[in-house]
């Protein structure tokens, strides 16, 4: 059997995994929504606005976590100069900036009635978070407008590197400052006491996660395309 086939075959292969992963992600998004909107008790303080703790909550955790990557990835690219680190760092940098956008848009959704104000520039959460998705925003601002090389993926790096000092501050945040946001719990004042949001939280953080893998794999298969095209134009122009 030639190369030809065996390549036609292992990427038959990846879109049947990728098309199973993508049916699995779907039922868990469909299990998760149903855990977090009907299953899940009614907060007996703030009612049905409770409901947007399972989408803002998983996501800080899923936005934390990808910030991670690119921290980790950056140094790896940093010490190999191998570009499939800055492949990932750059698509966990993208992964990241959606999940603190939706987490800033939930959190103001979430604040406006329970707390009577959309943001507020005296909680530190609030600001910390904002300054996360500041840098990473620069980050990757830099890494489209400046040109497809190893200077910029070198600084790109070392900007994801000190980045990563934020995730920490905002994270412990509430433990240091406290103003609106209270301290991390999984335990809610229910109408039902006795219940708890542990998991409908979980099925969320899985189903919300699943999703982010799923668009991380076309990501970074696109930057892998995108790299490969620049390195075959330059390659033509060197001719």
């Amino acid at each position: 059997m030639d190369k030809s086939s065996n390549g036609k075959r292992s990427k038959a292969i990846d879109v049947n995994r990728f098309t199973l992963f993508g049916a699995v992600t779907f039922i868990l998004v469909l299990v998760a929504t149903y855990m977090s909107l009907v299953a899940a008790p009614l907060e007996a303080v703030q009612g049905v606005h409770q409901k947007i703790f399972y989408i803002h909550v998983p996501l800080a955790f899923i936005a934390y976590a990808s910030i991670t990557v690119v921290f980790i990835a950056s140094i790896a690219f940093l010490t190999t100069k191998n570009p499939k680190w800055d492949r990932l760092a750059r698509t966990s940098a993208e992964i990241g900036i959606i999940s603190t956008t939706i987490v800033l848009f939930s959190g103001s959704l979430w604040g406006r009635p329970v707390w009577g104000a959309w943001w507020s520039w005296s909680d530190a959460r609030l600001v910390t978070t904002l300054v996360m998705w500041l840098i990473y925003m620069g980050y990757l601002m830099l890494r489209s407008l400046g040109e497809s090389n190893n200077q910029t993926a070198k600084v790109s790096s070392i900007i994801g590197i000190l980045g990563f000092v934020n995730v920490p501050i905002t994270y412990f945040s509430v433990y240091l400052w406290t103003y609106l946001h209270p301290l991390p719990t999984l335990q809610s004042s229910t109408e039902r006491p006795e219940s708890s949001i542990l998991m409908p939280f979980l099925w969320s953080f899985l189903a919300y996660s699943a999703v982010i893998i799923l668009i991380g794999i076309v990501r970074n298969k696109i930057e892998k395309s995108s790299d490969e095209l620049e390195t075959i134009k330059k390659q033509n122009q060197i001719r």
